[in-house]
Parts: structure tokens; sequence; C-alpha cells
């Protein structure tokens, strides 16, 4: 599927999803502040993010119209969750682990990553999580968010200065990481994670700073990796989840109409197919390029790999201890089954559909998680 069609099809499934809405929409311009920290190239943000905007300013007649800022031009990657809250922008994305503190149940959920790698079962399972689970509904409330929609990422592998395949390769390596699930599987192989924004991957490996760092495969284009990191190491893993990929600022949302929250709602689940066709399409092209750009694609050795699968059986144990030890939750454990069977519900539902059919899979994050949501209500009270 090319980034064309997947374009075309979602602007096409927005205007059938929000017909009826718009014409009711007050006669207001309302110009709003919506951020993402990712280059325009990444797929969060060119499908999540830049066509979003355009496909609701479309719809709207430009009353609703997000100004995107990409990359740091509006807020530094930690300051997504502050810079909502305090109204700097209305919308944005943000990465949960930068803010363990104020984000305890997102963080704990986020120590699961391990074993999760399919973007829509991780996607789908986190925002339904998060849009009708009442701790989590109290933990965006508590810090002025209304959240919209999550994320996932593709797995994510290893880009190296020098080739890695085993265990022994791993060992002193210093390897960039996104959080702390992922900090301690490369503490468990030896190697010493190193906790820093995606955007700093380059210089870090250019500068030998980094020996390794960890991201999706599309950050070989994305952030031009295969200038500086000629060896990817396909050891996946699993996703990257934490926190949201549309969080609203609490009085923003309020002041809306309901016609309106309903309209962007229905945008947002739009936008979330296509970011995850988009990122599929992006990564797989990316593999068939990175020849070209002199990088080699090694396959893990079995020590590797089996490293990564015991990680994972043990993730449930680390993300209850983190949750009783660290955030003194009451009852960490039944949060993880929560979580546990909406990711159940999820694989099966998936499991019945085509999942490279953006309408089927469009249709069934409405029917499951949008369409249920009481634009009168949610986030309001």
């Amino acid at each position: 599927m090319t980034f064309d069609k997947i374009r075309r099809g979602a602007l096409a499934a927005a205007a059938v999803l929000a017909l009826g809405t718009s014409a009711s929409l007050p006669a207001h311009a309302d110009t709003f502040n919506a951020s993402i920290w990712f280059p325009e190239s990444h797929p969060l943000t060119k499908f999540g993010y830049v066509e979003w905007a355009e496909t609701l300013s479309g719809l709207t007649n430009g009353k609703l119209t997000p100004k995107v800022f990409a990359g740091t031009a509006l807020l530094d990657p930690a300051s997504h969750l502050s810079g909502v809250r305090d109204g700097i922008a209305q919308v944005a994305y943000h990465a949960g682990t930068f803010t363990p503190a104020e984000l305890p149940v997102d963080n704990v959920l986020a120590q699961l990553a391990f074993s999760y790698s399919d973007y829509f079962v991780a996607a789908f399972a986190l925002t339904d999580m998060n849009m009708s689970d009442p701790e989590a509904l109290a933990q965006w409330k508590e810090n002025g968010i209304v959240y919209g929609g999550g994320y996932a990422t593709v797995p994510y592998v290893l880009f190296c200065t020098t080739p890695v395949r085993s265990l022994a390769d791993m060992a002193g390596k210093r390897v960039r990481m996104p959080g702390s699930a992922h900090s301690n599987w490369a503490k468990s192989v030896g190697a010493v994670p190193v906790n820093v924004a995606s955007s700093e991957m380059y210089s870090g490996l250019e500068k030998g700073q980094l020996d390794c760092a960890s991201n999706g495969v599309n950050e070989l284009r994305t952030r031009s990796l295969w200038e500086v990191s000629k060896n990817v190491t396909m050891v996946e893993l699993g996703a990257f989840y934490s926190g949201y990929m549309y969080g609203f600022n609490r009085d923003f949302w309020i002041g809306l109409s309901s016609e309106e929250r309903r309209i962007i709602l229905d945008t947002i689940a739009v936008a979330m197919v296509k970011t995850g066709l988009g990122y599929h399409a992006l990564a797989s092209d990316v593999l068939e390029e990175a020849p070209e750009h002199g990088v080699a694609i090694l396959q893990p050795d079995a020590d590797l790999a089996g490293s990564v699968a015991a990680f994972a059986d043990n993730a449930r144990a680390d993300a209850i201890a983190l949750g009783r030890d660290q955030f003194k939750m009451a009852d960490a454990e039944a949060l993880i089954v929560r979580f546990e069977e909406k990711v159940a519900k999820w694989k099966a539902l998936l499991a019945g559909i085509d999942v490279t059919d953006e309408a089927q899979l469009t249709k069934l994050l409405k029917t499951e998680v949008y369409d249920r949501i009481d634009v009168d209500s949610y986030g309001l009270n």
C-alpha cells in the first residue's frame, strides 16, 4: 500500500465520519497549537499530525485549524506534558517515560513493552485503556490532560557503529534506550543504557558518545541514521507506546462544542490507522533501501534473541514491582490485569480482519472506542 493511497483513503474516511457535524460548527475560526517533537518526515508527525491537521482544518472549513510545530520548535521533548497542561500547546504528543513521577499508571504499563510488537494491538489496546479505565483517566485529569488517542511504534531494533550479533558483542556497549524497560534489558546483557531523546541519536553515534541506539528501523531514513550507523541488528525489542499521541489541554477541550469534540475524535481515529499503515510501509521501504547506503542488516544470534524472550517473560513481575515499590500503588497487578484484558480483546478483534485494510481498521477502532465516547461528558468532569 503506497503513502498516496493511504492518504486518499484516510481523507475519504474522515469525510464520511464527519458528515453531518461540520455544518453545525460555530462560525469562529479557531487556530490552536499542536506540538510533536519528531521531525516532519517521521510517520508519527507526517500522518498523525501534519495530515491530521490538514484533514481537520479541511473538514471544518478552517474553523478548527491545528498549527503544527514539529521538532523542538515550540517545546522540548520532556515538556510535552507541562506544555499542554499550561496551555502552550493545546494538543501534543508526549513520551510518558520523560515524566514518570507525574504518570505512574502510564509508566507501569510501559514496562510491558517488550511483550508487544504489533502496532495495532498495542496502540488500540492502549487507547481503549486510557479512555475508559478509571485509574488511567484519573491520572490524566490530575495532569490537566484530556487523553485523545494513543500510538505505538514498529518493533525497536539496534543501530550500531560496529556489528552486534551476540551477547558478547553487547558487553560494555553504550546504548541509547527510550525508557526504563529497555534500559533494564540493556543492563541485563551487560550494556550501558543511555537515556536521551531520539533526537540525540545521530550526534551520539557520530561523535562516539553512543555505540548503539535503539528505535524503529524507519529512523535510518527519518533521522538519517544510515549515515552514522552501518549495522542494524534485527533483534526485536518490542514496541514503544508510553504517553499519548493526542493529549489535549483540559480548558481547551472544555471550551469546544460537542460537535467540535466529536469531529476531532473521529479524525483522530482515522489518523491513528493511517499512522500505523504508514509506519509499516516506511519500515518496509527503509529495509529495502538500507543496503544502498552501505548498511548491513544483521540477524541476532540465538543467545541475544533469547535474552529478549527471557526478559519479556519477567516484564510483568517487573511492572508490578515498579508500581508497588516506586509509585506506591495499592494494586499494580490489578492495573496490569485490566490492561492485559484489553490486549487480549484487541488481539481477538484484529485476528478477524484484514490488518492492511484501512476501512476495516478504522471502523473497528471507531466502533470499539471512539463511538462509545460521550462528547458531552468525556474530559469535562
